[in-house]
């Protein structure tokens, strides 16, 4: 109990900072969900996490506005579970406490937002987040069940290509992984790596346990109001044993695809039993699967680095995604969001410490009818992403998050009245990307 305080206290501390094939047929009765489903949304936001506004004097009912004034149908990663998060606050040491209430730090604060925004938009589509990419080392917590995972039962969930023969070793592999992303030291020799020093592993999908620890994460959201659930890295694992192959067909590349379709089958069952279709979503190379792939409901993409200093799209690069993913996954609509990462090098980094706030605003008009016209929806980047742990812009003067309202960014009124031109339906046809494709996919039956 005592390590899982800490981590906690940890989580606040780093999230105050802002440092924080199957095809399956769908059969039976639709039950209980929103009534907007997700060929209709025509204005998405990304509002991450729709619980933290104490840390900028913005109150719940402030949130509520913003979505009202966006005239929001979906909000895309309103609560991102990166680390553990307590039930409540009172479940942490008194000296915590205040701390957690202001970052509203707990799975009781997403119930609340979550409940205040529907009661304002009944039909919007709420999205919670959940990474596959990430155990930490020190502990873990299914917040289903309680149950505390710390080193060495964590390492016991991390990827070891050799369960496959691959001829790399479970240490390396880690080590060298961890370095790209920030857990191991830039500069330590791998073989002296040791996982108990080591921040986190990635984990290995076809791990039950891993399976069941994911899973939890997304149940937890599910139980407090989320209607879909965007997994983060859900295929890397699946494409890291086919570059370490070359094979698409060898079993680490299907074990992994098929471990994915148990987790989207999982998620997809658990909301049937909650009385609700819940969406599940993840990136768009889920499509480069020829052959096996899991079932989603909807897919993400991202514009790089380079098309966001130029303010330029690659049009041969789009076609090829979009065709791509209209060619093996069908109808799947397509939302972009500006990505981000560790570091300010990723796209959210460049857009927010590269480009001026007018530019920024221009990339946003730009990007909006560049994607429309693609039949992509374009995920307005209103509150949160991590601008990277060498941003020197930061919102508010103190936040890693991006904040469209900060004065250092000032987006809010170009995000607005992009919004507004496609929620008041003056820009219906092209807001729903009709030039291109009406994304058709509608909710299955359950």
């Amino acid at each position: 109990m005592g390590r899982w305080v800490v981590a906690i206290a940890v989580c606040i501390i780093v999230a105050s900072a802002g440092i924080a094939y199957g095809v399956w047929v769908h059969r039976g009765e639709r039950t209980e969900g929103p009534d907007v489903n997700l060929s209709r949304v025509r204005v998405a936001i990304l509002y991450e996490r729709v619980t933290d506004g104490g840390l900028i004097n913005r109150s719940l009912d402030d949130v509520v506005r913003i979505v009202e004034e966006t005239k929001a149908d979906m909000i895309f990663r309103g609560f991102w579970r990166w680390s553990s998060f307590p039930d409540d606050c009172s479940q942490l040491p008194k000296r915590l406490q205040a701390r957690c209430e202001l970052a509203g730090y707990s799975y009781e604060h997403l119930e609340e937002a979550v409940a205040a925004i529907k009661e304002a938009k009944p039909d919007l589509i709420f999205c919670g987040a959940v990474p596959a990419q990430k155990v930490w080392s020190k502990h873990e917590r299914n917040p289903e069940t309680g149950e505390i995972l710390e080193y060495p039962d964590t390492w016991e969930m991390a990827l070891d290509p050799g369960k496959w023969g691959i001829s790399v070793s479970k240490e390396r592999f880690q080590c060298e992984l961890g370095k790209t992303h920030l857990w191991v030291d830039q500069e330590l020799n791998c073989a002296e790596y040791d996982p108990e020093e080591a921040d986190g592993y990635f984990p290995d999908i076809t791990n039950e346990k891993f399976q069941e620890l994911l899973l939890s994460w997304a149940e937890e959201q599910i139980d407090r109001g989320a209607d879909a659930i965007w997994i983060d890295m859900l295929l890397t694992q699946a494409r890291i044993m086919e570059r370490l192959t070359g094979d698409q067909n060898h079993p680490a590349v299907l074990d992994a695809l098929r471990a994915a379709q148990k987790i989207v089958d999982g998620i997809h069952s658990y909301g049937r039993s909650k009385g609700k279709y819940v969406y599940v979503g993840s990136w768009w190379s889920a499509a480069k699967f020829s052959n096996y792939r899991p079932d989603l409901d909807f897919v993400t993409v991202s514009p790089t680095v380079e098309e966001v200093l130029s303010m330029e799209f690659n049009e041969t690069r789009w076609s090829e995604i979009v065709g791509l993913v209209r060619e093996r996954m069908g109808d799947v609509p397509i939302f972009a969001f500006i990505d981000w990462a560790s570091t300010t090098y990723t796209p959210l980094g460049a857009f927010s410490q590269k480009l001026t706030p007018e530019q920024q605003r221009e990339f946003l008009r730009r990007a909006d009818a560049f994607f429309r016209f693609r039949g992509i929806v374009f995920v307005y980047p209103v509150h949160g992403g991590y601008m990277g742990v060498d941003a020197a812009v930061l919102s508010y003067g103190s936040y890693g998050f991006y904040d469209s309202l900060a004065p250092e960014f000032q987006t809010y009124e170009t995000i607005v009245g992009l919004a507004q031109s496609c929620g008041e339906g003056l820009m219906v046809a092209w807001c729903r990307g009709g030039a291109i494709h009406g994304l058709r996919r509608h909710p299955p039956q359950v």
